[in-house]
């Protein structure tokens, strides 16, 4: 992926659309405990992050936006050490993808993004080992967890080669 920092994927009516079909199982934090024993755990989102610490389970990586469902700021507080990115709706920056990668390489941590935080599975997919679960909301309905597998891996990466990659700089 040869891309210069300003540029992002732009995602498509239909990516979009894929992305909603491709919702993983919901899941609670017992399962999530219970059925990936030894993995790595991804949060994305306000609500499932906090779900998970009030749980005892604290993400490898957690990204979040500081609202929940897009909704006015202040009922979550941005924390000491976080990194903050710009990421805007529908798209996916590559400064984004860039510290995903960056985190996953190394010691993990929380994004705080301004913008759109949803999306960011699709780059945690793509960078993740196998033994990687994903979890994040689904508005109204719960959490849902996607176990990072060679299919999952290979979708992600066939969505992101479809994506138009627009240059800001």
């Amino acid at each position: 992926m040869q891309l210069k920092s300003g540029s992002e994927f732009v995602i498509s009516d239909e990516i979009r659309g894929e992305i909603t079909r491709s919702n993983g199982v919901i899941c609670t934090p017992d399962k999530i405990l219970s059925d990936y024993p030894g993995s790595k755990i991804i949060a994305v989102g306000d609500v499932t992050t906090k779900v998970l610490h009030d749980k005892g389970i604290h993400p490898f990586i957690e990204i979040v936006d500081l609202r929940t469902k897009r909704g006015v700021v202040g009922e979550y507080k941005s924390l000491p050490g976080s990194y903050k990115i710009k990421n805007d709706p529908a798209t996916l920056s590559h400064d984004l993808f860039l510290l995903i990668k960056e985190l996953m390489d190394h010691n993990g941590g929380r994004i705080e993004i301004d913008g759109e935080e949803d999306l960011a599975v699709i780059p945690i997919i793509f960078y993740s080992d196998l033994n990687t679960v994903v979890t994040y909301g689904i508005p109204d309905v719960g959490m849902a967890c996607i176990p990072v597998n060679l299919e999952v891996k290979k979708l992600v990466t066939q969505m992101i080669e479809r994506m138009e990659v627009r240059c800001q700089n």
